[in-house]
């Protein structure tokens, strides 16, 4: 069975669709959408947990990984990241879609889209259109995680975020992390995704509430 688990973002980090989302054009309930992405994921051969990412509080998390009840998502968006043993790590984010009506969860739409999306790729490779995962290339982050964590604490993180924003030393955490997802998304830089990934590492550590 698929493992996977809410992680929290504090902003959307990626291009924002605003203005121009579709509403919901799927008939399906979230648990089809759970098994159809199951099915995809065991495709490609998934390694360890698979992170559903929303813009959401830290405190709205449950130890479980789930959100709880009450808990607000804040943005449409959600980005679906895991490590696949045949294509490496990869990360779809996708915020194209808004629910019908209330009970219509906007990123649930937006995780269906994301799981249609991979059945299609998968048929690249059926059909002989791509071979050896070349249609995934593009969506890959990192080949490998450093061997030893990119800041000893906390503190670290911020101190790090509040220089590459040039920031005052009062900034609050909240400001501090969109600022900085905003300087570092790979959109503005080429494509690159080591300050991406520097970022994560220091709002995973911040939003965890260490010192």
């Amino acid at each position: 069975m698929m493992q996977w688990q809410i992680e929290p973002m504090a902003s959307w980090p990626y291009r924002d669709t605003a203005g121009s989302r579709k509403t919901n054009p799927f008939r399906a309930k979230f648990d089809d959408t759970l098994r159809l992405l199951e099915d995809e994921l065991e495709h490609l051969g998934v390694v360890g947990a698979v992170a559903v990412r929303v813009v959401a509080r830290a405190a709205d998390v449950r130890r479980d990984g789930m959100l709880r009840a009450r808990a607000q998502v804040l943005h449409p968006g959600v980005a679906l990241s895991f490590r696949s043993s045949t294509a490496g790590d990869l990360t779809y984010p996708c915020d194209q879609f808004q629910g019908r009506w209330y009970a219509d969860v906007d990123w649930q739409v937006n995780l269906r889209a994301i799981a249609l999306g991979l059945e299609a790729l998968r048929k690249l490779d059926r059909y002989g259109i791509a071979g050896r995962g070349e249609q995934y290339a593009g969506w890959r982050a990192i080949e490998a995680s450093p061997s030893k964590p990119a800041f000893a604490s906390a503190h670290e993180a911020r101190e790090w975020l509040r220089s590459l924003v040039s920031a005052e030393d009062g900034v609050n955490d909240a400001s501090l992390l969109r600022l900085g997802a905003r300087e570092v998304h790979p959109d503005r830089n080429g494509g690159r995704r080591d300050l991406w990934d520097l970022y994560d590492a220091a709002r995973q550590l911040i939003e965890g509430g260490g010192r």
